[in-house]
């Protein structure tokens, strides 16, 4: 099975925005000409979400994934703020692949079956924010990182695939924006729970960081942000040096 690049797109506003564990946000460009540069590279897709959508009481703009879908071949992963069928349903009609749910998953977590029901386990992916505390363990949180919940990592990720989520992105607040690498004991501790595809996200900042992160654990995707948006690495690249490391990647 091939491992995928995932450049993550976190939208404020109608911009691409960067920071460190969710904080010091700064504007790193336009959504739609990105998209087109990281689609001509060859990435495997998108995941586009709206930061403050679930916060506003509001769903991501549908007509940046619409702009988006006008101009790229590539498959678009939705989020932020989608709190039922009929937000997802529209994120559909505007051309995303796949939504991805975060807070109402955890508000709300019958919403997951709902729609897997409704448009297939394959269209949705569910989200998890976490950052690691003082005992050694995993504590969820919301609304972009800013509510601590009271769910159980491997509880509240079981209960997703069970109720039909077809692919699960964790981010690890802690490591998320510091180019440090990814959390890699965070990921083996979910290998025996996660029987969809997992994708890791958070810490990405050097070529080896992707390399142990597929050689290291069982994470089918890896998700890239501030290293592909303010560093001098491209899609071509990544793939070309996982190709080299002998793991398998479609052509960019």
């Amino acid at each position: 099975m091939y491992k995928r690049i995932i450049p993550i797109f976190l939208i404020k506003g109608k911009r691409l925005v960067k920071g460190t564990q969710f904080e010091n946000l700064v504007d790193v460009g336009d959504p739609l000409s990105q998209a087109m540069i990281y689609d001509a590279q060859g990435a495997d897709e998108i995941i586009v979400v709206d930061i403050d959508a679930s916060r506003e009481g509001r769903m991501i703009n549908t007509g940046i994934i619409n702009e988006m879908i006008n101009r790229c071949r590539l498959p678009i992963s939705a989020g932020g703020g989608i709190k039922s069928v009929k937000d997802a349903l529209k994120c559909f009609e505007a051309g995303a692949d796949k939504i991805v749910v975060n807070t109402s998953a955890l508000l709300n977590p019958f919403l997951i079956k709902e729609m897997a029901d409704e448009f297939g386990s394959q269209s949705v992916v569910v989200s998890v924010d976490v950052r690691k505390n003082s005992a050694g363990d995993y504590d969820i949180y919301a609304f972009s990182g800013k509510k601590k919940m009271g769910q159980d990592l491997k509880d509240h990720i079981s209960m997703a695939i069970g109720q039909g989520a077809g692919e699960i992105i964790v981010t690890s607040i802690d490591r998320e924006g510091t180019l440090s690498g990814f959390d890699r004991e965070l990921y083996r501790r979910l290998e025996d729970i996660t029987k969809v595809p997992i994708i890791a996200s958070g810490g990405a900042g050097c070529y080896d960081d992707l390399v142990k992160i597929f050689t290291e654990t069982n994470c089918d995707a890896c998700a890239v942000g501030k290293m592909l948006f303010l560093r001098d690495y491209d899609i071509v690249k990544f793939k070309s040096y996982l190709k080299g490391k002998k793991i398998p990647v479609r052509d960019a």
